[in-house]
């Protein structure tokens, strides 16, 4: 793997436990690589269905609360010499993934494995989804 210029990193804002090492794993690299952090929160629902078309309003509450809680989280955790940004998504988790990967073409992405639970099985698949359909390296970050 050639050192990466740009990391994509999803973080789910509500599993505190898994972002805690998963972001103290991507600060490590980008200090030790001098990558860029892009930082990328998906919002798992179809925000982009004909009912909540309507509700442009709505969309954009959700989109700005999660983009809040993200740079919140950020500001408190990597060092402000390390270049990053926060990205804010809505659809599917994995595809958004790969799509917003290729869209900043990033060089490698790096998510968290969750584990126990449906909800974390669920979500364990989402991150099988991304190694298997990414066009770049993948790190799995586990516990």
């Amino acid at each position: 793997m050639t050192t990466p210029k740009k990391i994509l990193v999803p973080l789910d804002i509500h599993q505190k436990q898994d972002n805690a090492l998963l972001l103290e794993s991507a600060v490590e690299m980008a200090q030790n690589t001098g990558a860029t952090l892009a930082f990328l929160n998906v919002i798992d629902v179809d925000l982009d269905s004909a009912m909540i078309d309507r509700f442009d309003d709505v969309k954009a509450h959700y989109a700005g609360l999660a983009e809040k809680q993200l740079q919140e989280l950020i500001a408190k955790k990597v060092p402000s010499e390390i270049s990053s940004t926060v990205n804010v998504a809505s659809g599917r988790s994995y595809s958004k993934v790969v799509d917003v990967a290729k869209e900043m073409y990033v060089d490698l992405i790096m998510l968290a494995a969750h584990k126990e639970g449906m909800k974390e099985f669920l979500l364990g698949m989402t991150a099988a989804r991304v190694v298997r359909h990414a066009h770049c390296s993948v790190m799995v970050v586990r516990d």
